[in-house]
Order: C-alpha cells, then structure tokens, then sequence
C-alpha cells in the first residue's frame, strides 16, 4: 500500500473516531422521532427533548455526568443540550432479560395545551432543564398508575404507519406523557421558577456549545468565545455557569473527557494517543482532569470496562 494511501485512510479513520458529540436534529421536516431499540448510545447531545421508557433489561445512563441505573418499567429524560449515553448491564447482573426500549425524540413547540390558560408545557420543561430539583430518572414505582408504556406504543406504531392525522395523534401522545411527568416531579415537591430563561449562547448563526464541540481538540480562548457572544469576559461567564451549571472551563474539559471516553471504550489507543486526539496538553492533564470529572482513572474505566465485556460475552 502506497505511503499516501495509507495515510489518507489513517486520517479517516482518526476522523471517525473524533466525530462531534452533537447529533442533528431536523425540527422542520422530521419535529419528533418514535422508535425501539436494543443497542447501547455513546455519548452525544441535541438540540431535541428525548425520552427513553426502558422495556426490559438494566441499562447505566450517563446524564451531564451524573451517573444513573434504570431497571425495567423506568423512564428517562434527556433535556436539549444535555450529553447523554447509557450501555446494557442485563449480562452483567445475571438477568434473563434481552435489552429493550422505547424512545422518543422531539422538539418542544409540538407540545398542546388543551386551554388557552393552562400553563405551557415548552416552558415548564425548559425550566425544569435549568434546576436541580426534577430528576431525569422516572421510577417505574412512580409510573406504576400511568399508561405511559402504552403511549410510547401508541407513539412508535404511529410513526410507522403514517396515517391521517399521525402527526396529531404523536404530539398529544408525548404531550400526555410529558403532563404526567410533570405531575410526579411536583409530587415530589419540585417549583417551577417564574423566572424566564433566555439563551443567550445560540442564535442562528452561531452557537457556543456546537463550536467548542467542534473544536474541542483545539485551544479554546474562552475570551474569543465571549467576543463572538457580543459579550464581556465576565458577564459571559458568569451567564454561562447560571445557564449550563459549569464555568465555560469545566464545560470544555467536560467535552474532552467524553470524547476521550469513545476512544478509551471502543478502541486500544494509548493514553498518550487519546490526550494528544482530545485536547489535553499531554496524558498527565488527562488523568488528572479525567479522575476529576469521572472519579475514577481511564484505566481504572478501561478495565472496568473490559470485565463487564468479558461478563457479557460469557453470558452469551
């Protein structure tokens, strides 16, 4: 093989393994997606809500780096922009069940409101994304008097068939299942603020967290990304922690280090190879910023990693 043959395919390979953690979205001509499945998510955000109702099997789900488990009969919620993965445990827990979930994925305008006065679902669910208080796991315990599977059904055999009035019938179903989702996080003592929440951080020709997704390799200037804000350093990053929770730092390590995940997880690159591929200044910033985050080393998470393999494939 000829040396810039090999050379070109090296880089496509680097390029496949470095892709962006952002997934697109295309609201206008596809504003929600109904589906099931039997696979694990790496890592990666959107500007879609997406709800996953967990059918049978155990699966760990990554949410901003929070850490959950969800068992069969619960549910999760991934707000837009949030980084989210999750990986099968069934194998690993000695159960006989084959993975399986329901998914939905949609833009928050189709949301209904059946009065004109009744409070609006899109805004109730972008605040509740901005606080602490409504978690992103639904228990199967609180979901045990709501049909909330049969809607994810009703959901998924719809897309499918595209009849009249699908489109109708999809948003109401995901409008119900969001109200009931509502009423639990109340339940359980969350308030929703009055206070409006503004993106300050995206317009339609720029937006902060596709451009440090898409040059998180780079040296980031965090004072370049608060000029291309119109902004002044401070009040850009004092806009930026209350809106996403981490300083614009954090944010960028936080990136880097689920990058490096796909690498540590799915291939035997080096430590050297993935901090150099990420944006780390060299394997020591790496595990360091990697303990920080994750709590335990790469290679503490590579092995772990490689025994639950190991478990699964025995299992099989």
């Amino acid at each position: 093989m000829g040396i810039k043959r090999w050379h070109s395919i090296k880089i496509y390979v680097i390029k496949i393994q470095m892709e962006e953690l952002f997934e697109y979205s295309d609201s206008l001509n596809a504003p929600f997606q109904a589906f099931h499945g039997d696979w694990k998510i790496k890592p990666h955000w959107h500007y879609f809500t997406e709800m996953i109702y967990l059918v049978n099997g155990i699966l760990s789900v990554d949410v901003d780096g929070k850490q959950f488990t969800m068992n069969s009969g619960d549910m999760m919620i991934f707000h837009p922009k949030q980084i989210h993965s999750f990986y099968d445990l069934s194998s690993k827990n000695n159960t006989n069940e084959k993975l399986l979930f329901y998914g939905i994925k949609f833009d928050d305008m189709i949301l209904s409101n059946t009065t004109p006065g009744s409070p609006k679902l899109p805004k109730l669910l972008d605040n509740a994304a901005n606080t602490d208080g409504a978690s992103n796991l639904i228990s199967a315990a609180d979901l045990r008097f709501n049909p909330v599977k049969l809607y994810f059904e009703y959901c998924i055999w719809e897309t499918n068939h595209k009849q009249f009035g699908y489109d109708i019938k999809v948003a109401s179903m995901i409008s119900l299942i969001i109200t009931e989702i509502i009423r639990i996080w109340l339940r359980h003592g969350f308030k929703f603020s009055d206070k409006n929440t503004f993106d300050r951080f995206s317009n339609k020709d720029f937006s902060v967290l596709e451009y440090i997704d898409a040059h998180s390799s780079e040296n980031i200037s965090v004072e370049k990304l608060a000029t291309k804000c119109g902004m002044c350093y401070s009040n850009f990053a004092k806009q930026f922690k209350t809106q996403y929770g981490k300083t614009c730092k954090e944010y960028i390590e936080f990136i880097r280090v689920c990058k490096a995940d796909t690498l540590l997880l799915y291939t035997d690159k080096t430590l050297d190879y993935i901090s150099q591929e990420t944006g780390f200044t060299d394997s020591s910033h790496f595990i360091r910023t990697y303990k920080k985050i994750r709590g335990i080393t790469p290679k503490q998470r590579r092995i772990r990693q490689t025994c639950e393999n190991v478990l699964i494939s025995d299992y099989d």
